[in-house]
């Protein structure tokens, strides 16, 4: 096996650029850690808790030092274009939180680009590194349910982490944020393309506290060897239900057989009169579902969970050639079409159809 040492710039000082860089530190074969973030005092904190070798504001400079070889792209869903377009440019692998940006005409503008370059770009949905999903989509592959015929996901998160999530991106609904994992799980399961969506959304909670975002949204997905899959998500389960994460359900029915996975986090459950931190919110919770975070969790210096695995499989994969499953650009890019008609039918109520490819 090829081993060699890498350097990284994690741009993005936040709670998913934090992780990132926690886990670079920690890596073996990590030899160098650049830390950007707008905001200095940000970038300046993380490089210190992290060793970092240089921190700055500017991402262009930063990519472009001889020292670094690949790039995290962990801002804002809707700052995703310019760090990634010039993490490209300047020939750095890169991975880049989903969604990979919110319109597909960046979408595609960065996916020519990689291929142009000949750059590896991937995109963060780290569902794929939940050890439950790994191990379906493994007995999906040896055929073991059969062809797929369809099935039912849907996830749901609280409103206090929905409206963290809307307050630094007003546009990530629901269904671009949350939803868009069981997209790209379902497009990683089913090698064919998908060819219609019917969707419908209700609500008022969330508009009520003046966000332009329905509680509810409901879709069928349709795909070109008739496959049907039903797909709900929302963000409107009560602030303080227990959860510090997505409450997720799986069914998947086959030819030969059914695959069904339940991701509702209640195998732990802890009831505190000190209470306990939600750690993606401020928010102090008596009753809480242990291991709910999303992203995973901290135990001392060693991160557990989807965000950790992803990570390391990325790293590995830069520093020794070792196969990684992360999703690519296109894959990513079908995933945001998909996501994009289920919001736009929801909003109309038309159904959208376009050309498998």
């Amino acid at each position: 096996m090829n081993r060699r040492s890498v350097g990284l710039a994690i741009v993005g000082a936040g709670k998913i650029g934090r992780h990132r860089a926690r886990l670079a530190s920690a890596h073996a074969g990590v030899g160098f850690l650049a830390i950007v973030d707008q905001d200095a005092a940000a970038a300046e904190k993380l490089a210190g808790e992290t060793g970092a070798d240089v921190w700055s504001t500017d991402t262009d400079a930063t990519v472009l030092l001889d020292d670094v070889d690949a790039v995290v792209v962990a801002t804002p869903e809707g700052a995703h274009m310019a760090p990634v377009e010039s993490a490209l440019r300047a020939g750095r692998s890169t991975l880049v939180e989903k969604p990979i940006t919110l319109n597909l005409d960046e979408a595609d503008h960065l996916t020519r680009l990689a291929d142009q370059l000949g750059v590896d770009l991937r995109v963060g949905y780290s569902m794929r590194y939940a050890q439950r999903y790994a191990v379906a989509r493994q007995q999906i592959a040896a055929g073991r349910i059969g062809t797929l015929i369809g099935g039912l996901a849907r996830t749901y998160d609280t409103l206090a982490i929905g409206e963290a999530i809307l307050k630094r991106s007003p546009t990530a609904t629901p269904v671009m944020d949350i939803l868009t994992y069981l997209v790209d799980i379902i497009g990683w399961y089913h090698p064919f393309a998908p060819v219609e969506v019917v969707a419908r959304s209700h609500g008022s909670i969330l508009r009520a506290k003046g966000h332009d975002v329905d509680d509810l949204t409901v879709a069928l997905l349709t795909f070109a060897d008739g496959a049907v899959f039903e797909l709900a998500t929302s963000y409107s389960l009560p602030a303080g239900y227990p959860i510090n994460g997505m409450a997720t359900r799986f069914e998947l029915l086959g030819t030969d057989g059914v695959l069904m996975v339940t991701e509702d986090h209640g195998d732990q459950i802890m009831y505190s009169e000190v209470g306990h931190d939600n750690e993606y919110v401020d928010q102090h919770l008596r009753l809480t579902f242990l291991g709910s975070r999303t992203s995973g969790e901290w135990v001392g210096d060693t991160m557990f969970g989807r965000v950790a695995d992803e990570t390391r499989a990325w790293l590995d994969f830069l520093t020794t050639d070792k196969p990684c499953h992360l999703t690519t650009a296109r894959e990513a890019r079908q995933t945001l079409q998909i996501t994009l008609a289920i919001d736009a039918a929801a909003r109309t109520g038309d159904t959208i159809t376009w050309e498998a490819k």
